[in-house]
């Protein structure tokens, strides 16, 4: 079915409310059906107990006539943690054996999914909202309002003015620099006194990891997340010189004094010129103090703010929708960053993710048709070919770059399937993905228009109009698959707003040009309840093609009469419960709950 493709003005600025529900994600490594034939007995009598309880879960937060919280207070002054990084040894193994072998070994896991499609609670830093609070680790971007051409392309270097990347000012100071690894780097001191690590392309493949890593930076900033300041720049050699002391480390270990020999032969081995000039990515450095990467499970020993364990933070857990969409594979712990803000004893730890080049395709010195869809040692696959003797190809087996396209990868749409990427190290946040935190990602994303696309992917400098055009057309096809896939399993009725005659609501799914109006009916229908979500009967279901709840037709809103319509309605029941549903034809969708207190007319919370 073609896509409708709304423009900006489709867009409102508007608080969302969002879902609590449950997809069935058991292990990297196995299906939850697969621990039947050892838990069977169990299973049987726990069905019995958890069943009548598995409708209960949106109940245990009583309704309460308030403005929902949209701040986290995790910035509190702490003491400044200890620097930790774990080996890639040691987290290798606890991401491939250890951690995928507990989930697989838990029977609670199995028994959840069987019962309520899902295997873990949901996410636990959500507000009555079911959203997303801000945070020390996230910030409602283009998921709450349309962002600006200028907030769009400065990312994270806005507010600094660092948007241009490093200052010119005066010629950059190199001090210090590496060649070791699939790409070479400079430390670099700009005029401002900034700290910016300038990053090159594999020589073999110019162009290709440092557009894709300003273009990723540049989404996930969109999406809320804390990134560095990643530009694009472009300099002549004149525009480097040697800063006194730098060192260079070689590619076997040792370090070396650098001289300017040394940085002509480094720039000439990177093949990263175009139209005569060098292109890099230029990388800040963060604010702060340095604490190591954070983990993909638990907290972080030291900060008293990490209150909530780390898979059980749903813009964590939507690392996996997000990844997909980019085909960000390499999401490993060492691709983020706390560092502590402020002066030691008074400030707090903020979280990063950084180092976006392994994203839209691109790679090192090697391309991988592998990477996003199956982990660097995924059983399952390994057995099938096996038994197969080979003779059956992998979906992915025949990718090929896109061809004359020297600056694009391996990212195309035909063998992309949003419910079955993966990384390539297996990811406890990812694992515990719920069919509503997938849902909260797929919204965030159907919120980037073509336009605000096409605007973020300009900023990646690319050579060939071409794939430009490549890199758009790709991503906006990965978002169609992604939004169909997660708006199926949930529907996308959402930015529920109360009037005096009623409620207005969004279906995305029509809102953003993802499915036709036409064909869409909704229903709905009303109840009074008690802060227990508790109440004496249902009206009638009221069935309309429009996306509008009609509580009355008095303009100033007359709940008692409201009510009064409402089987055992009283003033008593101080909220009024709505339940909605969607149909395109072939049924009815899942139920969409929400509450409008009777004191102040405000939605005050939502199910699903």
């Amino acid at each position: 079915m073609a896509r409708i493709r709304p423009g900006n003005a489709n867009r409102q600025d508007r608080h969302r409310a969002m879902p609590q529900g449950l997809f069935p994600v058991v292990s990297p490594f196995v299906s939850p059906c697969s621990l039947l034939g050892s838990f069977l007995p169990v299973i049987v009598c726990a069905m019995c107990v958890l069943a009548p309880c598995a409708s209960l879960a949106d109940s245990s937060v009583p309704l309460s006539d308030s403005s929902a919280v949209w701040f986290a207070d995790d910035a509190r002054p702490v003491p400044v943690p200890e620097f930790e990084e774990p080996g890639l040894i040691p987290y290798g193994y606890e991401s491939f054996v250890a951690r995928p072998f507990s989930r697989f070994w838990h029977p609670g896991r199995a028994l959840r999914w069987l019962v309520t499609r899902d295997n873990v609670q949901e996410a636990a830093n959500l507000n009555a909202l079911d959203e997303v609070v801000d945070s020390s680790w996230f910030t409602n971007r283009i998921g709450m309002r349309p962002l600006t051409e200028q907030e769009l392309t400065a990312g994270s270097g806005l507010d600094d003015d660092l948007a241009a990347g490093p200052d010119r000012g005066a010629p950059w100071v190199i001090i210090g620099a590496k060649t070791s690894g699939v790409t070479p780097g400079f430390r670099i001191r700009d005029a401002r006194g900034d700290i910016w690590l300038l990053k090159f392309d594999p020589p073999e493949h110019p162009g290709i990891t440092i557009r894709a890593g300003v273009v990723s930076n540049l989404l996930f900033h969109a999406m809320g997340f804390h990134v560095p300041v990643d530009r694009l720049v472009r300099f002549d050699r004149n525009e480097l010189v040697v800063g006194e002391g730098a060192k260079m480390r070689l590619k076997r270990g040792q370090e070396v004094s650098m001289s300017e020999a040394n940085l002509d032969s480094v720039l000439v081995s990177t093949g990263s010129v175009f139209g005569g000039r060098y292109h890099a990515l230029a990388s800040r450095y963060l604010d702060g103090l340095p604490l190591g990467p954070f983990d993909d499970q638990g907290r972080r020993a030291g900060d008293p703010n990490d209150t909530i364990r780390h898979e059980n933070r749903r813009e964590l857990r939507a690392l996996q929708v997000f990844g997909a969409w980019v085909n960000h594979y390499d999401t490993k712990a060492h691709n983020s960053l706390d560092m502590y803000v402020g002066e030691p004893g008074k400030g707090y730890v903020r979280h990063h993710l950084i180092d976006f080049a392994s994203t839209l395709g691109a790679f090192g010195d090697q391309s991988v048709p592998r990477y996003g869809h199956e982990f660097g040692f995924d059983v399952f696959p390994i057995l099938g070919r096996a038994l197969t003797l080979g003779l059956v190809d992998d979906a992915w087996a025949g990718l090929e770059r896109p061809p004359g396209l020297d600056e694009i990868g391996l990212f195309d749409v035909e063998s992309f399937r949003p419910g079955k990427w993966k990384p390539d190290l297996p990811n406890s946040q990812m694992a515990n993905l719920t069919r509503l935190d997938g849902y909260w990602a797929a919204k965030i994303i159907s919120a980037f228009t073509e336009d605000d696309l096409r605007v973020i992917v300009r900023q990646g400098d690319y050579q060939d109009p071409r794939s430009e055009e490549y890199l758009v057309s790709t991503l906006l096809a990965r978002q169609e698959k992604i939004v169909r896939y997660w708006f199926e399993l949930v529907p996308p009725l959402d930015f529920f707003q109360p009037t005096p005659e009623g409620i207005w609501f969004q279906d995305l799914a029509t809102k953003r040009g993802f499915l036709p109006l036409a064909g869409t009916s909704y229903r709905y229908r009303l109840s009074a309840v008690d802060s227990q979500r508790q109440g004496s009967g249902w009206c009638d279901w009221v069935v309309t093609d429009s996306s509008f709840i009609l509580l009355t037709e008095n303009p100033e809103g007359n709940w008692r009469e409201i009510f009064s319509r409402i089987p055992g309605g009283n003033l008593e029941s101080p909220f009024l419960a709505i339940e909605c549903q969607v149909n395109r034809g072939t049924g009815w969708s899942s139920l969409t709950t929400v509450y409008r207190a009777f004191g102040s007319g405000t939605i005050v919370a939502l199910d699903r």
